[in-house]
């Protein structure tokens, strides 16, 4: 890595206009940036994995592309809505990075640029021409059929190939709902993303256009699974797959899916998977879990528990279930077959489960009404709540959480995880949230008022009392 000291167009701008329009006057520079790192070509990762995720200081990025390629992409996405009813291309536009934090600046040309979400996407532009909010995500190792850009195959940046990020949607004041919920799950023992705040800027062509605090997330790839599992070569090549809600219902491992309910997502011809393969693609022919979904249904009590507990990770998933009722999200596996990887460790033969998208929840978001009310707070910790039968008019079982529950011995271990998260100034308490909201709305605060789009101050809203009472709720469940 070589440093040099150059003028760049400052991003640290402290007032902005309120709303960034297409056509503004460029934002001239307003001062130097001392320390500019420029990667050396020759590095296959750029920056550390916790520089990224260090949540004590501001980070910066501002997404720098041209005018033209900013319309491009979003002639592309109106192109695919018009062919398929919806935005979800997964085509890259070409662009730059500046990221910024307490050491400096880093410049990372050549990155992929893109929107993401499942039913949340929307057009980078409306047909007026005022910008969108969006989730986006970049890629590190775009080469854009480009033989010169070749190399970027193997390029990481932050130890990362991509970055997710996501807008504050459900206009939470705390903007930490989905960090702290994915915080709450790695701290217990589940394989869960880390996640982070950050400033988020993008600059079309002469308009710098500020969107506002965006959550950036580490990606659940093979360079997910090799941290989790101490960056051991040979056990990032078993099957991963990416289950969600799709075209076929809801993914709750049922028996009586489609066949096309598992496959490789191809967004040309608009074919979404319910289990979607993100791993293995030329050489998996999704027997594996096949096998697996077969056997959770089929077969006996005793047989079912052997098989689950020399073919799963049973304990990570109780950790996992217990999480989840008391951060009251609807939009989980148990309830909605929803929003979770399934990852087979080819060496133990063991199964894992890796939840994500966490932006409902802890008082706020979707509910999960009419099966749920008041935010979850009083849902009966053994039964929970069945969004699919309600949603789908019919009977839905989720056989990973109905049958494990009801071996006695997995019970109490689920008990005892939920007693563990609720105890006094341990995990689940109103203090360690305050602890990490006043944290980040010193860094962030000021910054929330110069959106280009409504500006939503840091506030707690709810969520100490949603604390205060699922805690109680839960004990008094386990007490009764």
């Amino acid at each position: 890595m070589k440093k040099i000291s150059i003028l760049i167009i400052s991003i640290l701008i402290l007032s902005i206009l309120s709303a960034c329009d297409y056509e503004l006057t460029p934002i001239e520079p307003t001062e130097p940036i001392d320390t500019v790192t420029e990667p050396d070509p020759s590095d296959t990762n750029i920056e550390s994995f916790d520089r990224l995720f260090n949540d004590d200081v501001m980070k910066t990025l501002t997404i720098e592309i041209t005018k033209e390629s900013f319309e491009a992409l979003n002639d592309v996405m109106y192109d695919y809505h018009q062919q398929f009813g919806n935005f979800r291309t997964d085509i890259y536009a070409r662009a730059n990075l500046v990221y910024e934090d307490h050491l400096g600046t880093v410049f990372i040309e050549d990155i992929g640029f893109r929107t993401r979400g499942n039913t949340s996407r929307v057009a980078l532009m409306n047909q007026d021409g005022s910008l969108n909010l969006s989730h986006f995500k970049i890629s590190f190792k775009e080469d854009f059929e480009l033989e010169s850009l070749k190399p970027l195959k193997h390029r990481t940046v932050f130890e990362l190939e991509e970055i997710d990020m996501k807008y504050n949607r459900n206009h939470d004041s705390t903007y930490l709902t989905e960090k702290f919920s994915l915080d709450l799950m790695r701290e217990i023992g589940v394989h869960a993303a880390h996640a982070t705040l950050a400033r988020v800027f993008v600059r079309i062509g002469s308009a710098n256009c500020f969107y506002g605090i965006y959550t950036l997330f580490e990606p659940i790839d093979k360079n997910f699974i090799q941290r989790r599992y101490n960056k051991q070569e040979d056990r990032d090549e078993g099957d991963l797959y990416k289950v969600l809600w799709q075209q076929f219902g809801p993914a709750t491992l049922e028996n009586n899916y489609e066949s096309r309910a598992i496959g490789i997502k191809d967004e040309s011809i608009n074919y979404r998977p319910s289990y979607d393969l993100k791993t293995n693609k030329k050489s998996s022919d999704h027997s594996d879990l096949k096998t697996f979904i077969h056997n959770i249904n089929t077969l006996s009590n005793s047989a079912f528990e052997t098989y689950i507990k020399m073919n799963f990770d049973v304990d990570r998933f109780l950790k996992y279930l217990a999480v989840n009722v008391v951060l009251g999200n609807p939009d989980d596996y148990r309830a909605m077959g929803n929003n979770y990887f399934l990852y087979h460790e080819p060496i133990s033969n063991m199964w894992t489960l890796i939840p994500y998208d966490y932006d409902h929840g802890m008082g706020q978001g979707w509910d999960g009404s009419p099966v749920f009310s008041n935010w979850t707070v009083g849902a009966n910790i053994y039964t929970w709540g069945n969004l699919n039968s309600y949603l789908v008019g019919r009977e839905v079982k989720h056989p990973l959480s109905d049958r494990i529950l009801q071996i006695p011995t997995y019970l109490a271990q689920y008990e005892a995880y939920l007693d563990l998260l609720v105890q006094d100034n341990h995990l689940f308490h109103e203090d360690r949230f305050t602890e990490l909201f006043n944290t980040q709305k010193a860094l962030y605060d000021e910054s929330t008022m110069m959106t280009m789009y409504e500006s939503i101050p840091f506030g707690l809203r709810n969520v100490v009392s949603y604390i205060q009472n699922k805690r109680a709720d839960v004990r008094n469940q386990l007490n009764s």
